[in-house]
Parts: structure tokens; sequence; C-alpha cells
């Protein structure tokens, strides 16, 4: 089960946020504030555990099951 919340935050703090999502290859703020969440809620347990890969999974799955990711990746996977 999800729950949505809501989130005030300075036009400073967002605009420094959309900078850094940006930058760091997340695809908007609220990714990278449960990456964050996740990271400072899991940082304690086994970091390849289940826990860290459950509380990803489905963030995650939604960008690794695509064509643009599959293309992304593609130049690894010629055959030599």
């Amino acid at each position: 089960m999800t729950e949505q919340i809501n989130l005030r935050l300075s036009g400073d703090m967002i605009s420094r946020a959309k900078d850094f999502a940006m930058k760091n290859g997340f695809s908007n703020v609220q990714e990278l504030i449960k990456d964050i969440l996740r990271e400072k809620l899991f940082e304690k347990e086994n970091v390849g555990g289940i826990f860290t890969y459950s509380a990803s999974e489905k963030s995650l799955s939604k960008y690794w099951l695509t064509k643009e990711e599959d293309d992304a990746w593609a130049h690894l996977q010629k055959e030599k």
C-alpha cells in the first residue's frame, strides 16, 4: 500500500532539488526525495540485502523495462 504526502519547500530549496535531480539522473524531485528517504531509513541494513532491494525495486523497475533503457545499455551487449 502506498500513501501520498504533501511537502512544502522554499523556492530556493525546490530549485536546488530540481537542479540536483536533473544533474544526478533522477527523473524528478519526488524520485530524489524517495531515494534520500531510502538511504536514511535503510542505511543500517545490509546495503546489498533484500531490504534495500525491496525498497527500491518498484521505483526502479519502471525504468529497467523500457526500450530507452535497453538502447542505453545495448553497446555493452554487442557480440565480439
